[in-house]
C-alpha cells in the first residue's frame, strides 16, 4: 500500500488518498451545494464552468438519518465553518458505501480524534447544474487503509504525534474570524458592505412624520401591541419588550405613541446616524435586514446575546441599530450568509432554477404582455393607463416540452380556471397533445369548456391571464393612482355585465362563455377591476387610507347614494326596493331586469318552535317561492337562523331559493324557471341621495302581519304529497341531491321528507315512533298541550314536535 490515511492541516480533515475510481453522489441540498460550487470556482480563479476542478469534501456518518442510520453525509470541509449540519450537501449512495469501508467507516470516524474524514473529489459546474464525483479507492484498498489507520492509533508514539497535530490545527481554526475557505466570499461581501455603509452615512436621520398611534388587541389569548400610521397600516410591533419597526426613521414617533398609550420604552435614540435597516423578529434569530431588500447584514441571537455579521464593515451600524432597540451584544462574530442570499448577490441564482418550476410562475414573469388587438376593448386613451404591454411580438414558449403535462399538473392554474368557468372540462392530457395558444397573449394554455351552458365554447386562457382575471393587479396603496379612470370604467362595465354593483366574491366568475370575443372582453375588464386588500403598509407610504370596496363602488357611481352600515351597504335598488347589502341589491336588480315579479320581506309562517319572533324572508315571488340572500353563512348566529328558515320551508311546503355571493355569476341558471323570454338589459344604478327617506327608515319588525298561510289540513296535505313524491323519486333511482333540485329544497330537508314519507307509508316499520304517536294522540284527546306531553314523557322539544305531528297525520288521515 503506497499511501495511507493522513491528516491535512490545510483542510482540517483526515484524508483518504486520491483514488482511481469515480463514484457519483447525491447533492439534494441544492442551495448548499450550489454555494460550494461557486466558492470553489472563486478559489480556483473562476475556472471554466465546463471543466472538472479538484476539490475536497468531508464524509460524516449520520446515525440521525431516519431512512438509514448507516448513512454517510457529503459535506463542505470544516474550513467552511459551521456544524456538519450547516455544511451538509448530500449523501453517498448506499450501494457505494463499500468504497469507503462500508460499516468499518464508522469505526474510522470514531477514531479520527475530533476531526472529520475527508475525500478527494472533482467538480464540474456546467451551465445549469453542477456535478460532483468522489475519487475513492477500491473496496479492498479502503478496508486496508482503515485497518492501517486503526493500528496506528494503538501505537502510543504515532497516536500522540497525530493527536497533537489535530488539536493544534483545530484550535487555530476555531480562532479564525473568517473560515479559510470563505476568504474570497468575505472579500466580496466586504466590498458590498462598505458601499452600503457609505450610502447610509449620507442619508438623513430621523424624519418628521404624522403622529403614529398604538393599536392593542388579543389574538388567541396573546396580547398584541401594534404601531400603526394614520392610514391604519401596521408599521411596527412590540414583541418581547422590544419595538420592531419597518422604518427606523420613525422610531421617535413610535416611542411617543407608546408613551401616550402608557407603555413607556427606553429612549434609545443614540448616535449621529443609523443604518437604513431594520431588526426583524424571526424567533430564535433576529434578522438585521436593510430596507432596500438587499442581502442581510447578519443576525442577532437573543438567547446568547451574540451578534453574527456577514462583513466587518457592518459592525458599527449593526451595533448602533441594536442600541436603538436597547440591546448591547456581549460578543460579535463573523458568520456566512445563507446560500440563497450569497447566490443572489453573485447574480447567478437563475442559473440553478429547477426545470420543474411551476408553469404559472413562468407565466407570471411575462404576465404584462398582451396582443395589441385587444386595446380596442377600452375607450380611447384608457388602454395607455394599463400596466399591460400591448404588442404583436411572438411569445417565447414556456415549456421545454411541447405537450401539456405541466399545465395539467399546475393546481394553481386549474383552481383559477374553476373560479372563472365554474364546473368545466379541459382537454384530456395525452403525451402527444400540443399546447393551445392563449386567446389574449399567445402563451401556452389549456382549453376550458363550461358544463351545462347551451352554446358554451372551448376557450383557451393561460395561467398568467387567468390569474390576472381572478386576482387583478390594480391594488390601491394609498395614492391617487394614474390608472384610476381605467379602474372606474372597468368597474362600471362589470356592473353592467352582472346587473348591479358587484361584490368582490363575484368578480372572477364569467357570466357567459358562448361568445369568444365577448368573453375576451370580460377577461380584460376583470383584470382591470381594482381590488381592495388588507396588507401591512410601509411607514409613511400612504397619502390617505387605502380605499375599501365600498369606496371604489362610490367612485364608480354604483351605490346610488348607499349608506355604509356596520354589516353592509344600505342602498336603493333600481325598482325602489331598500336593500341592506350589495348582495341583496344585486339579486333585486337581477329580478327586476329579468321580469320576475317579487315582493320584499314577506313573513315566514308562524311556528311554535322555529318562528315565534316574526321572521321575514328577503323576497317572495309570484308563485309563493321565497328567496333568501345568505350574506354571512359562516357566522354561527347567522347560520343558525338560516337553518331555522330551511326547516320552516320544509315543514310548511314553501319552495326556498338561497343565494350566496358565490351564486351571483350563476343567477340566470338559478332562476331559469322564472325567466320568461329573452333576458332583458340590466337597469342602471338608482340615483338615490344620502338623505333619501327610504335610506333613513328604521328597519323594525313592525306589527305582526295577518297570517296568510294554509290551514292545518291544507298544510298537512301538501307535506304528505311532498313526502310521497320524494319517496317515489328515490325509488326511481334519484339521489338526494337530484330530489332536492327537483323539489327546490336542500339536502337536509329532503332527508327529513324521505324519513317521514317512509314512516307514513308503513307506520309499523318504526314501532317505537308509532307508539309515541298513539300516546300523543291520546294525550291530545285528554286536553293536554304538546309541552305538557313533552314533560310527562321526558322528551326533547324536537322529538315532542315530531310525535305530535305524527299523531296529527296518522289519526287525522284515518278519520278522513
Amino acid at each position: 500500500m503506497s499511501a495511507a490515511i493522513s491528516f491535512s492541516p490545510e483542510h482540517g480533515l483526515w484524508m483518504f488518498p486520491y483514488g482511481q475510481r469515480s463514484i457519483e453522489c447525491s447533492t439534494w441540498a441544492k442551495e448548499r451545494f450550489n454555494e460550494f460550487a461557486e466558492l470553489e470556482l472563486l478559489r480556483h480563479g473562476r475556472a471554466s464552468r465546463d471543466k472538472w476542478i479538484d476539490v475536497v469534501v468531508a464524509l460524516v456518518p449520520r446515525p440521525d438519518n431516519d431512512y438509514n442510520p448507516q448513512a454517510i453525509s457529503v459535506a463542505q470541509p470544516i474550513t467552511y465553518g459551521g456544524s456538519y449540519r450547516d455544511r451538509h450537501m448530500g449523501f453517498v449512495y448506499d450501494a457505494d458505501h463499500r468504497f469507503v469501508g462500508g460499516a468499518r467507516f464508522h469505526d474510522l470516524a470514531v477514531a479520527a480524534q475530533g476531526a472529520e474524514v475527508g475525500c478527494h473529489a472533482r467538480l464540474k459546474v456546467g451551465r445549469s447544474d453542477g456535478e460532483l464525483q468522489l475519487r475513492v479507492p477500491s473496496p479492498g484498498e479502503a478496508l486496508a487503509l482503515i485497518d492501517d489507520f486503526l493500528s496506528r492509533g494503538r501505537s502510543p508514539a504515532c497516536h500522540g504525534a497525530d493527536q497533537a497535530l489535530v488539536a493544534s490545527v483545530l484550535a487555530s481554526r476555531a480562532m479564525d474570524r473568517v473560515p479559510p475557505a470563505r476568504a474570497e466570499q468575505a472579500v466580496l461581501l466586504e466590498a458590498e458592505a462598505e458601499g452600503r455603509v457609505r450610502r447610509w452615512r449620507q442619508a438623513p436621520g430621523d424624519v418628521t412624520c404624522t403622529p403614529l398611534r398604538i393599536e392593542q388587541r388579543s389574538v388567541f389569548g396573546n396580547h398584541m401591541v401594534y404601531v400603526v400610521n394614520q392610514a391604519g397600516g401596521r408599521v411596527g410591533q412590540l414583541r418581547d419588550g422590544t419595538v420592531f419597526l419597518d422604518d427606523e426613521r420613525h422610531r421617535r414617533a413610535a416611542l411617543d405613541a407608546l408613551e401616550r398609550a402608557g407603555i413607556p420604552q427606553h429612549d434609545a435614540m443614540v448616535g449621529d446616524w443609523f443604518p437604513d435597516a431594520m431588526l426583524v423578529h424571526r424567533g430564535a434569530r433576529w434578522l438585521l435586514k436593510p430596507r432596500d431588500d438587499g442581502s442581510p447584514m447578519g443576525w442577532y441571537d437573543p438567547d446568547n446575546e451574540v451578534l453574527h455579521l456577514h462583513a466587518d464593515a457592518y459592525r458599527e451600524p449593526a451595533e448602533v441599530l441594536l442600541r436603538r432597540h436597547g440591546i448591547v451584544p456581549v460578543a460579535t462574530r463573523w458568520a456566512a450568509p445563507d446560500p440563497e442570499h450569497f447566490l443572489r448577490h453573485l447574480g447567478i441564482a437563475d442559473r440553478y432554477e429547477a426545470e420543474s418550476r411551476r408553469a404559472s410562475d413562468l407565466a407570471e414573469q411575462q404576465a404584462w404582455r398582451m396582443w395589441a388587438r385587444h386595446r380596442d376593448v377600452f375607450p380611447h386613451g384608457l388602454a395607455d393607463l394599463s400596466d399591460l404591454r400591448w404588442t404583436n411580438e411572438q411569445q417565447n414558449p414556456i415549456f421545454a416540452r411541447e405537450d401539456t403535462y405541466w399545465l395539467h399538473h399546475d393546481s394553481y392554474y386549474l383552481r383559477d380556471l374553476e373560479a372563472l368557468f365554474g364546473p368545466h372540462d379541459h382537454g384530456e392530457y395525452r403525451h402527444d397533445q400540443k399546447t393551445v395558444p392563449c386567446r389574449l397573449c399567445g402563451r401556452d394554455a389549456l382549453t376550458a369548456t363550461r358544463r351545462e351552458e347551451p352554446g358554451a365554447k372551448p376557450l383557451a386562457y393561460c395561467s398568467g391571464c387567468a390569474r390576472r382575471a381572478v386576482k387583478g393587479f390594480l391594488v390601491d396603496r394609498g395614492f391617487d393612482e394614474p390608472w384610476e379612470p381605467l379602474a372606474v370604467w372597468s368597474l362600471q362595465q362589470l356592473a353592467t355585465e352582472l346587473g348591479g354593483p358587484p361584490s368582490q366574491a363575484q368578480i372572477p366568475r364569467l357570466v357567459s362563455t358562448t361568445e369568444p370575443a365577448a368573453t375576451d372582453r370580460a377577461m380584460l375588464i376583470r383584470m382591470h377591476v381594482p381590488r381592495a386588500r388588507v396588507r401591512r403598509a410601509p411607514a409613511g407610504a400612504e397619502q390617505r387610507a387605502p380605499l375599501i370596496w365600498a369606496d371604489w363602488l362610490k367612485r364608480a357611481g354604483l351605490l346610488g347614494g348607499g349608506v355604509q352600515m356596520a354589516r353592509g351597504t344600505v342602498s336603493v335598488a333600481a325598482d325602489g326596493h331598500l336593500c341592506r347589502s350589495l348582495l341583496e341589491r344585486h339579486v333585486d336588480d337581477f329580478l327586476t331586469a329579468n321580469g320576475i315579479a317579487h315582493e320584499v320581506e314577506p313573513y315566514w309562517p308562524y311556528d311554535p318552535n322555529l318562528n315565534t319572533t316574526g321572521l321575514r324572508a328577503d323576497w317572495m315571488l309570484d308563485d309563493g317561492t321565497y328567496v333568501e340572500a345568505w350574506g354571512l353563512p359562516d357566522e354561527p348566529a347567522y347560520a343558525g337562523k338560516m337553518e331555522r328558515k330551511v326547516e320552516l320551508a320544509a315543514r310548511t311546503g314553501i319552495r326556498l331559493v338561497g343565494v350566496t355571493s358565490a351564486d351571483l355569476g350563476n343567477l340566470h341558471n338559478l332562476f331559469a324557471l322564472w325567466i320568461t323570454g329573452e333576458a332583458r338589459p340590466v337597469p342602471g344604478p338608482a340615483s338615490g341621495r344620502p338623505d333619501d327617506a327610504r335610506l333613513q327608515r328604521p328597519r323594525k319588525p313592525g306589527p305582526t302581519a295577518t297570517r296568510t298561510t294554509n290551514t292545518n289540513t291544507e298544510t298537512r296535505a301538501a307535506r304528505l304529497e311532498r313526502c310521497r313524491r320524494a319517496v317515489a323519486l328515490q325509488e326511481a333511482g334519484m339521489s338526494r341531491t337530484a330530489i332536492g333540485e327537483e323539489l327546490g329544497m336542500g339536502a337536509e330537508a329532503v332527508k327529513a321528507l324521505l324519513r317521514d314519507g317512509k314512516f307514513y307509508a308503513a307506520p309499523d316499520s318504526d314501532p317505537a315512533r308509532r307508539q309515541l304517536a298513539i300516546e300523543a294522540n291520546g294525550a291530545r284527546s285528554r286536553g293536554m298541550t304538546k309541552d305538557q306531553f313533552r314533560q310527562a314523557q321526558s322528551l326533547t322539544p324536537p322529538k315532542a314536535h315530531e310525535c305530535w305531528k305524527d299523531a296529527d297525520v296518522l289519526f287525522e288521515r284515518h278519520e278522513g
